[in-house]
C-alpha cells in the first residue's frame, strides 16, 4: 500500500498545475491583503446609531419585496438582525482588520482549493482508464480497491496540504499586515439570533467545515470518474454541480422538505454556526450522518465499478 501511495503521489508532483495552484493562492491572497491594508475604513463616529437605525430602516423597507428561501432574503435578513442586536446592545459596526478578521475574509480562496481538488480527484481517476494505464496498475499484486483506495487517499492528503497551507499564509498575511490586536470576538447570525463567538475559532471552523464540504464533493467527482471514465465529461459535471448544487437545493428547499435528503443540503455544516440550514429538521448530527450514507454509497459504487471482470478503456 505504501508503495502505491508513493507512487500515486509521484504522478501528482510531475504535474506543473499543483505549483501553479500552491503559487496563486499565495499570490492572490498577498495581493488581498496589500488591497485591503490601501483600504483603510473611516474611523467609526461617536454618534453612530443614526446612520446605523438609517440602514437598518433600508434593509427593513426591502425585505418584503425578496423571495423567501432565496439567498438574497436570508443574508437581507440576517443583516437585520445584526443592526438590531448592535443597536439593542449599544455595538459600535467594527471597522478594524486583524490577522484573524483577515483570515476569515481570505475564505473565498477556498473556492479555488476546491475546484482544483475536484479537478484532480477526476483526473486521478479517469485519465488511467483513457491512457490505458489502468490495465497495468489492476495486473499488480495488490486488489483492484487498494489501488483506489492509495488514489483516495492521495486526494485527501492533498486536500488537507491545500487547506492547512491557505490557512498558514492567510494568518501570517494578516499578522504582518494589520498585526493581532483589535477584538477576539465576532457576531454571527444563527437562526434567529445573535450570537458571539470567538474570531480565531469562527474562521478556523469555517476553513475546516467548508474543507470537509469540498471532501464530499471530491469523493463525488471520485466516483462519477471511476463510472464514467473521462476526464473532460466527469471534470464539466463535476465542476458544474460544484457551483450551482446548492443553489438549486436551496431552491427546491423553498417548496419541499424532502430537499433535506439531498447531498448539497448537508455539505456546508457552517450553517449550524452562522446562517440557516436549508429545511426545518435539519441538524448537525443529521448533515452528517446524511454525508455518512453518501460516502457509503460512493465507496460502494467504486467497489462495484473497478469489480467488473472486463476493464474498458476509452
Amino acid at each position: 500500500m505504501l508503495a502505491l501511495l508513493q507512487g500515486e503521489w509521484l504522478k501528482i508532483r510531475r504535474q506543473k498545475v499543483i505549483y501553479l495552484v500552491f503559487s496563486a493562492l499565495f499570490v492572490l491572497t498577498i495581493a488581498h491583503g496589500i488591497y485591503q491594508a490601501f483600504q483603510q475604513p473611516d474611523p467609526v463616529p461617536e454618534s453612530w446609531q443614526p446612520a446605523l437605525q438609517s440602514e437598518l430602516a433600508q434593509l427593513q423597507e426591502k425585505q418584503p419585496e425578496l423571495n423567501p428561501g432565496t439567498l438574497m432574503y436570508e443574508i437581507n435578513r440576517d443583516k437585520i438582525l445584526l443592526y438590531q442586536y448592535q443597536l439593542e446592545h449599544q455595538i459600535p459596526p467594527d471597522k478594524g482588520q486583524n490577522a484573524w478578521k483577515f483570515l476569515s475574509s481570505n475564505k473565498m480562496l477556498l473556492t479555488i482549493t476546491g475546484l482544483y481538488l475536484i479537478t484532480m480527484s477526476v483526473y486521478i481517476v479517469a485519465s488511467e482508464y483513457q491512457q490505458g494505464t489502468v490495465k497495468f496498475l489492476f495486473l499488480k499484486p495488490v486488489t483492484r480497491l487498494s489501488v483506489m483506495a492509495a488514489k483516495w487517499c492521495i486526494v485527501s492528503l492533498l486536500l488537507v496540504f491545500t487547506v492547512v497551507f491557505l490557512i498558514i499564509v492567510s494568518f501570517l498575511t494578516g499578522l504582518i499586515l494589520f498585526g493581532n490586536a483589535g477584538p477576539a470576538e465576532t457576531l454571527v447570525v444563527v437562526g434567529d439570533q445573535v450570537i458571539v463567538q470567538n474570531a480565531a475559532f469562527a474562521a478556523l471552523r469555517y476553513y475546516l467545515f467548508t474543507g470537509i464540504g469540498i471532501g464530499v464533493m471530491c469523493a463525488g467527482a471520485f466516483t462519477l470518474a471511476c463510472l464514467l471514465r473521462s476526464v473532460a465529461v466527469v471534470t464539466a459535471i463535476s465542476i458544474f454541480l460544484y457551483y450551482s448544487g446548492e443553489l438549486a437545493t436551496r431552491l427546491l428547499a423553498a417548496r419541499f422538505n424532502g430537499a433535506k435528503y439531498i447531498l448539497f443540503a448537508n455539505t456546508d455544516l457552517n450553517v449550524y454556526f452562522e446562517g440557516n440550514a436549508f429545511a426545518a429538521g435539519m441538524s448537525m448530527p443529521f448533515s452528517i450522518t446524511i454525508l455518512f450514507v453518501y460516502l457509503l454509497l460512493f465507496a460502494a459504487v467504486v467497489w462495484r465499478s473497478v469489480h467488473n471482470k472486463d476493464v474498458p478503456l476509452s
